[in-house]
């Protein structure tokens, strides 16, 4: 065994009490800090944090008044068949014969009621509210399944930066003490200037990564305060809360079960069933009479010469009956029906096209399973590799075949590598949940029933 130079041994020695020191120092600095951190970061589970943003979700409020303001829009169209009743007063001065004051007679007071009480054209537009008002629920369900998986890769890809973190502080704590060691070693006169140069920029490195790493779980933990409603500095993830996503065979169908349970595709049909039934509601308009429910009831004054002119007067006065209309022709409600039916063509067609981005989607998902899959096995050897190489060149400076810019670097290639395997298996991750949405499955895996 070659025997090393005594000035050498005598650095190492010096460095580890030096570096100690320091790692004291740094450790008694942080400490207020990490406990700090440690007593406001309130761990939370993957369940509470879906839980708590589906109450908070403001995209799921604004589809929820949205489904509000279809009901209404359902009973303003259902009220034509109610009594709409009006109260007013055509106060006025007549000279000569009682001329009509914006189309009825002047009166001290006057009642009004109308409704419908046979269209067969409102029918079909009450049925085209319904079936839109129902269709929200569709929109409000899709609306879930999108806060769901925002919430579970927001969770996932802050659980996966965390372990990165972790990973690179460690390669720092390794690429530190081998700056500290290059630097002793130049004053010893056994490495050169280029040697401290390259240990610096291998540090600063992991620093850019270490900045870019917080820098990313920062927006993704404010991203998820925002979702779940609590302060982003008492966030902390549960990684062992992450339910296991299911297998997915490449065998299974599922671009033609995706299909079956879109929302997108059922709000598309439900769309071209409004159409239709709007479509028929105007061809009614055009050759189908109507037939209104009014009554009027005026309270009519001398001083509007009524009894001067009138020889049976009197002051009460009421009148009720039908009120039917033939269509005979109407050029402007033929445009619109023939409007009317392009727009239920228009929505016939998009059902087609909703089907096949969907179907298309699910198999271009389900066929990347097995190429990110194959992604995420090799960068896991990848990484068993490199931490088989470190521990080699740990051997090897035993032996004196190594240094520790050797150790330095195969520490810092083990934590790219680890790197590579956390975000390799996030990849999978998001694919997988984004196929789960799709098949109608999400929900069932995020809140499975208890």
């Amino acid at each position: 065994m070659p025997r090393r130079p005594r000035c050498y041994r005598m650095t190492r020695v010096g460095c580890a009490a030096r570096v100690g020191a320091l790692a004291c120092a740094l450790v008694l600095s942080c400490a207020p800090c990490v406990a700090a951190d440690a007593a406001a970061a309130e761990p939370i589970s993957f369940r509470r944090a879906v839980d708590l943003a589906l109450q908070h979700s403001g995209v799921m409020g604004m589809a929820t008044v949205n489904q509000w303001r279809a009901r209404e829009a359902y009973e303003e169209v259902r009220a034509n068949y109610i009594p709409q009743l009006t109260i007013g007063s055509g106060l006025g001065y007549s000279y000569g014969f009682p001329l009509t004051l914006e189309g009825s007679a002047p009166s001290v007071v006057n009642f009004n009621s109308v409704q419908s009480f046979f269209n067969l054209s409102l029918r079909q537009f009450i049925k085209a509210a319904k079936i839109d008002w129902h269709a929200t629920s569709l929109d409000v369900q899709d609306k879930r399944d999108s806060v769901i998986l925002d919430t579970a890769l927001t969770y996932a890809q802050l659980d996966q930066l965390t372990g990165k973190l972790k990973a690179l502080g460690e390669a720092q704590s390794a690429a530190d003490n081998a700056q500290f060691v290059t630097e002793q070693r130049l004053q010893q006169g056994v490495d050169s200037k280029l040697d401290l140069t390259k240990s610096q920029l291998v540090a600063a490195r992991i620093r850019l990564r270490i900045a870019e790493a917080q820098g990313q779980a920062d927006v993704l933990r404010e991203h998820l305060s925002n979702l779940v409603g609590l302060p982003a500095e008492s966030i902390a993830v549960e990684p062992e809360s992450l339910p296991e996503l299911p297998v997915i065979s490449q065998d299974d169908d599922l671009p033609a079960r995706a299909v079956e349970h879109s929302l997108a595709v059922k709000q598309a049909e439900q769309k071209v069933a409004a159409a239709q039934a709007r479509s028929r509601g105007e061809h009614k308009a055009l050759t189908i009479p109507t037939i209104d429910l009014a009554s009027q009831y005026a309270y009519l004054a001398k001083y509007n010469n009524y009894d001067l002119y009138y020889r049976n007067y009197t002051a009460n006065n009421f009148s009720g009956g039908l009120d039917v209309r033939f269509p005979i022709f109407n050029s402007v409600q033929k445009a619109k029906a023939e409007e009317a039916d392009a727009v239920a063509l228009m929505a016939k067609r998009q059902v087609d096209i909703a089907k096949n981005q969907v179907s298309e989607e699910a198999l271009k998902l389900q066929r990347s399973l097995r190429q990110l899959a194959a992604a995420r096995d090799v960068a896991k050897l990848e990484w068993e590799v490199a931490q088989g190489d470190l521990e080699a060149v740990k051997g090897r400076i035993e032996t004196g075949n190594a240094n520790t810019r050797d150790q330095q670097n195969a520490r810092l290639d083990a934590e790219d590598k680890h790197a590579a395997y956390f975000d390799a298996q996030l990849e999978l991750s998001r694919a997988e949940l984004q196929l789960l949405r799709l098949t109608g499955e999400l929900e069932k895996w995020a809140i499975p029933p208890r």
